[in-house]
């Protein structure tokens, strides 16, 4: 069939070509370069408009947020906050007062006691509310992050959002479920969160999320100069009741505030955001055993490996892109700065040796320093020895390279050809990359096997506490020598890292082979019985550790699908742990604490009283016989009082405290990641152990490790 000709106006493409090039000419020149050349973001509808508008509906004059609702004390001055970039004047909050602060602990401590009684569906159904409330508030929520924090609007609004969201939704989910190995773990009460310089919205939700989780109520103290969020945070909680008056309290004020904490018993435990560790030790009071729990401070720096093989582009732009990210190293063409306000231009530093201040100390900001490195190897041991580092990225097109330099970094979070801030695992890139979820939960909580947290309740009546009525064998007490002190952690700083690297199967050996020289018998060791008797503290000993030789070869890993890839999910050896061992006994059954930290790959430096020198000497002689190095356990003698505290002064890992003994104060004790009162985890004597002990024996001997591979969905 051969189509009719249409009648009509005939088609002349040159008209249309001509009024298209007309309307182009008419819009002027292609946006795109300029773009590039000024690498500045688009318009994003709305702008800070919403924070603006709710600043003026409470007159720009805004009070504490107490009980569920806005408490604004007669008689109290103001402190300013003002516009992160341009220092104009925002608002004014009020200078809160020791009144103002023992309100919040009493409304915290009300609210508590019932919402720990609720069931975790019930707290995660609050929860979801409580995410549902700040998405549809999140226009304003980014504009006052953005304005009183300095944040880039478009991550206040994006990726700070999401990250925020998804660490209150992983807690409802374990709330909903019952997180696996908590069961029987009670609320702590009243949690004080202390928040030093602008925080971001993922950063302060890191920390509600597994609080309130948990069954405890939290009590906010933001800084000075940026309270606004936390505020708009503690409103939005309310709406549609979301969260129970009461259980989200912000106080604000000067850091002179802080300190008036001490005289309320009712905090039951201390976190902080943002702080450095001269900063906890300033604020921090009592001691592990006596007074509240204590949350070190958290937040470091990323860092990027680039090796020869790398796609620099796609790493460079991955890099630019991180800007913005808590304490990340990141770098940008150069732009003009605006006039005034409190800019940084994008600095890169060369030409510095590890140990220069730039890379000692954190700096916020556009701050690329780099290093260049002759080998793989040099990288690594480089990237091992800044301080602050907590995650970490590897660029590299040999995929078998890639792996094993990331394996070898000894961070909490890796990535391979990413830089992502979402965290699989739960938390922010620029500081809970040492965090899984479980953990960042039983920081909140208390375990079945200790007294219930309160005044007059501490832990500190443990292992073999029993009195007896032989004299105490030994000799005197004698204060560890701190030199000796300090070689000791250096030796196991040594060894540790070559005996956590050897595979489960390796370690078992040795310690089946402890347990034959104990019992003088095969590698197996003689039969066992449920229920030895107390005094056989070699029989004790000989099933610990046949049962932790089993456990190490079993340990593994899990694959986890995320948003773009897959993560490995391991755990690695937590390294030096120093172990302060007292009371008025021998500490055999405390004795069964080294079998496990020792079997996933850590080094030991156990500081014992008189009558448990021995003992221990005893148990160390059998290892070393099977295999084990002789830096990986030293045993002092002590016992004279100050023991946690010399350990503590030479910054082992972790720190654990066994026993009734003078416990060191936090002032100390602060300096140290992971600071341990087993109390009974190990069940009384003649005891089997309580349920998930071996869980939490795990845990606190190692730290979680996620490497982050790109692939599958997007």
């Amino acid at each position: 069939m051969v189509p009719r000709r249409r009648r009509g106006r005939s088609f002349r493409p040159g008209a249309r070509l001509a009024g298209a090039a007309a309307a182009m000419a008419a819009l002027g020149p292609p946006p795109v370069p300029r773009i590039f050349s000024t690498m500045e973001e688009g318009p994003r509808p709305g702008g800070a408009a919403p924070g603006e508008a709710w600043l003026e509906t409470h007159g720009r004059a805004l009070g504490h947020f107490v009980a569920g609702t806005w408490l604004k004390p007669p008689g109290r001055g103001t402190l300013e906050c003002r516009e992160a970039a341009t220092g104009r004047l925002l608002a004014t909050v009020l200078r809160g007062e020791e009144a103002d602060l023992a309100a919040a602990v009493e409304a915290a401590a009300a609210a508590a006691a019932k919402w720990g009684r609720l069931g975790g569906p019930q707290r995660a159904q609050h929860l979801q509310r409580l995410a549902a409330a700040l998405e549809r508030g999140a226009a304003g929520l980014g504009a006052v992050a953005a304005l009183s924090g300095g944040w880039p609007l478009a991550q206040a609004l994006g990726a700070d959002l999401e990250l925020g969201l998804r660490l209150l939704r992983v807690p409802a989910a374990w709330a909903q479920l019952g997180p696996p190995g908590l069961a029987g773990w009670a609320p702590l009460g009243v949690v004080a969160v202390l928040v030093s310089g602008p925080c971001s919205l993922a950063a302060l939700l890191w920390k509600l999320g597994p609080l309130l989780a948990m069954g405890n109520a939290a009590l906010v103290l933001p800084p000075a100069e940026a309270p606004l969020a936390p505020l708009l945070v503690a409103e939005l909680s309310g709406e549609g009741g979301a969260l129970p008056p009461g259980l989200l309290n912000v106080v604000t004020g000067t850091p002179c505030l802080r300190r008036a904490l001490r005289a309320h018993p009712r905090i039951a435990a201390v976190t902080f955001l943002g702080t450095h560790q001269d900063e906890v030790q300033d604020v921090a009071w009592g001691s592990p055993c006596r007074g509240p729990r204590l949350g070190g401070a958290r937040g470091g720096r990323v860092v990027v490996i680039v090796l020869d093989s790398a796609d620099l582009d796609s790493a460079a732009a991955a890099i630019a892109g991180s800007v913005g990210t808590p304490r990340a190293l990141v770098f940008q063409p150069p732009v003009t700065l605006p006039p005034g306000g409190h800019f940084y231009p994008p600095t890169l530093i060369t030409g510095v040796a590890p140990t220069s201040r730039c890379l000692r100390e954190l700096a916020a900001g556009p701050v690329l320093v780099l290093l260049p490195v002759r080998s793989p190897g040099e990288a690594v041991a480089v990237a091992s020895g800044l301080p602050h580092a907590t995650a970490g990225a590897v660029w590299a097109q040999d995929v078998t390279l890639a792996l094993d330099v990331a394996d070898r970094l000894p961070l909490g979070l890796v990535w391979l050809n990413a830089l992502n801030p979402l965290d699989p695992m739960g938390g922010c890139a620029g500081g809970a990359g040492a965090d899984a979820g479980l953990e960042v939960l039983r920081e909140f909580g208390c375990p079945p096997w200790d007294p219930p947290p309160g005044p007059g309740n501490t832990p500190e009546t443990l292992l073999d506490q029993a009195p007896s009525p032989e004299p105490v064998p030994g000799g005197p007490a004698v204060a560890p020598d701190s030199a000796d002190v300090a070689a000791a952690v250096e030796a196991a700083r040594r060894v540790a890292l070559g005996w956590g690297r050897l595979p489960g199967a390796a370690r078992a050996q040795v310690l089946r082979g402890a347990a034959a020289a104990l019992g003088g018998g095969g590698a197996e060791g003689p039969p066992q019985r449920d229920g030895d008797d107390d005094d056989d503290g070699d029989g004790r000993l000989r099933a610990v550790l046949l049962r932790w030789a089993a456990h190490v070869e079993l340990v593994g890993g899990v694959v986890q699908e995320v948003p773009g890839g897959r993560a490995l999910v391991t755990r690695r050896p937590l390294g030096v742990v120093g172990v302060v061992l007292s009371g008025p006994r021998p500490l055999r059954h405390a004795l069964e604490l080294l079998p496990p930290a020792l079997a996933l790959g850590n080094g030991l430096v156990v500081v014992a009283p008189p009558s448990g020198v021995g003992p221990a000497l005893r148990l160390r002689q059998a290892l070393v016989a099977a295999g084990l190095p002789g830096g990986a356990l030293t045993v002092l003698p002590g016992g004279a009082g100050g023991d946690g505290a010399t350990l503590a002064r030479h910054h082992p890992d972790g720190l654990w405290l066994c026993g009734g003994g003078t416990d060191p104060d936090w002032t100390s004790a602060g300096s140290v990641a992971q600071v341990w009162i087993p109390g009974g985890v190990l069940g009384g004597l003649g005891q089997d152990p309580p349920p998930g002990a071996e869980q939490e024996l795990e845990l606190r001997c190692t730290r979680p490790r996620c490497l982050w591979v790109p692939g599958g969905g997007a």
